[in-house]
């Protein structure tokens, strides 16, 4: 009993002639004033559990060092995460272009299709959107495999020419875009 009074009076004692001092050692380092004091109070958390085993002669360099660590630690932290938001928000701005290049593709061959006859475009969204062969198509729609195909190269061969048209610089071929 008499022991931990003992301790707890020394511990108050070295926690009035170190605060301030180590506070603004943090503060120096961190330029926070918030994150200093939860620094230098988290150091002296640490002592206070450990208050026992610690050396009192060399307590002041150990207060000292281990703000000091924590502090570059708070730091490290803050520059993994500003690395980790830039990379995000990279990956981010890249993935929404992409999609908006896509978007602006899909708008065009939905354009596009709604300019052919109905027929044929029925056709060109069985073979293509839905994955059907020609045949599966020619028995559903009651026309032959030849008309099918016919219709399709029709098809294509007018939006292949809308598509040059729109988009003289685009390297896309419209098969690639309607898939």
């Amino acid at each position: 009993m008499i022991k931990n009074l003992f301790y707890k009076k020394s511990f108050e004692k070295l926690f009035k002639e170190n605060y301030n001092r180590l506070y603004y050692y943090a503060f120096h380092i961190i330029n926070d004033a918030e994150i200093s004091r939860d620094i230098v109070s988290d150091v002296f958390t640490k002592v206070y559990e450990n208050y026992k085993d610690l050396n009192l002669d060399t307590i002041n360099s150990y207060l000292t060092v281990t703000v000091k660590n924590k502090c570059i630690d708070h730091l490290r932290h803050i520059q993994c995460s500003y690395v980790f938001n830039e990379t995000y928000l990279n990956e981010a701005e890249d993935l929404y272009s992409d999609y908006s290049d896509k978007l602006e593709q899909d708008l065009l061959v939905e354009e596009m299709l709604n300019s052919l006859p109905p027929l044929t475009r029925r056709i060109i969204e069985e073979c293509y959107f839905h994955k059907k062969k020609y045949k599966e198509v020619a028995e559903e729609m009651d026309i032959s495999p030849d008309t099918v195909k016919k219709h399709i190269s029709k098809a294509l061969k007018l939006l292949r020419n809308n598509y040059n048209k729109e988009k003289t610089d685009s390297k896309v071929t419209l098969e690639t875009a309607i898939q």
